[in-house]
């Protein structure tokens, strides 16, 4: 299958800065930059995780809507697209530019628990997180068992291991259009037209982007909203600790780069030897 359009996507968890993304990505010309829009891959999350081949379908009807736009570029920043689209869209013949967007996990995990989105036991999280008894998961021993918290946190290394592998697939086929990000990178507008630079973007009026840029850095972009009344565990490095445990008996490196990542909270380091 083809399309016309220049595509970009994200491979990220949420909670990472997708909504200012959206914006930010808006000053580039002829594009159309959107951040969760119909046809919408979490109302699919679910059947794909039942059945990796609905994927597909999805894709064929999401790719003919984007066609339709008048725009020659598309970006979309739904965090849900890496969990199960990224794969079959590949499959498909299509190579999209890719955001592998960042945050600091624990503050990640943290608003996750809090907003109640925890994978495999929540709705919110069914059809926005990925779930570990799912085959192209992030594997870890005994998921039945782990609190709500560590489940969040396990999605958001979930994530993690799977920007890993989407940059390890780009990078044996020589393809550099990927680019890692933290949340608070798009704030510099050089790195954003850089960024835009690799994937094929452009900017008309420098000044006039800029000043939009800056009216978009102003606001405070899709502020989390706690819907779960549960606490938080008193010892987040305990859970955090036991987690990574439990998936370095099946992904070690995954593990070891996350360790040495910027986003990674130092006492959790130390417990593994690692430093800042």
């Amino acid at each position: 299958m083809v399309t016309t359009k220049n595509l970009t996507f994200t491979i990220t968890h949420g909670r990472t800065g997708t909504t200012f993304l959206t914006e930010a990505f808006k000053v580039f010309e002829d594009t159309l930059s959107v951040h969760e829009p119909e046809p919408n891959y979490a109302n699919h999350l679910p059947l794909v995780k039942q059945d990796p081949r609905h994927a597909i379908d999805f894709l064929k009807q999401k790719l003919s809507h984007i066609d339709g736009i008048r725009e020659a570029n598309y970006v979309e920043t739904s965090n849900v697209f890496g969990k199960g689209f990224f794969i079959p869209l590949l499959r498909m013949g299509i190579t999209p530019n890719l955001v592998l967007l960042n945050r600091n996990f624990r503050k990640t995990a943290t608003s996750l628990f809090q907003r109640g989105s925890t994978p495999m036991r929540t709705k919110m999280g069914q059809h926005f997180s990925a779930d570990p008894s799912v085959p192209d998961s992030l594997p870890i021993y005994s998921p039945d068992s782990l609190s709500d918290y560590q489940l969040c946190y396990w999605g958001v290394l979930d994530a993690f291991a799977r920007q890993l592998q989407a940059a390890d697939i780009y990078d044996g086929q020589d393809c550099s259009c990927y680019r890692w990000a933290a949340s608070g990178d798009f704030h510099d507008f050089d790195f954003l037209k850089s960024v835009g630079a690799t994937f094929g973007l452009s900017i008309g009026n420098e000044d006039a982007a800029k000043k939009q840029h800056d009216a978009i850095k102003a606001k405070h972009h899709n502020p989390n909203r706690s819907s779960s009344k549960a606490s938080l565990p008193a010892s987040l490095d305990e859970e955090e600790i036991a987690v990574l445990d439990r998936i370095a008996y099946y992904r070690p490196i995954v593990i070891e780069k996350a360790l040495n990542s910027r986003f990674m909270d130092g006492s959790v380091k130390a417990a593994f030897g690692f430093s800042d």
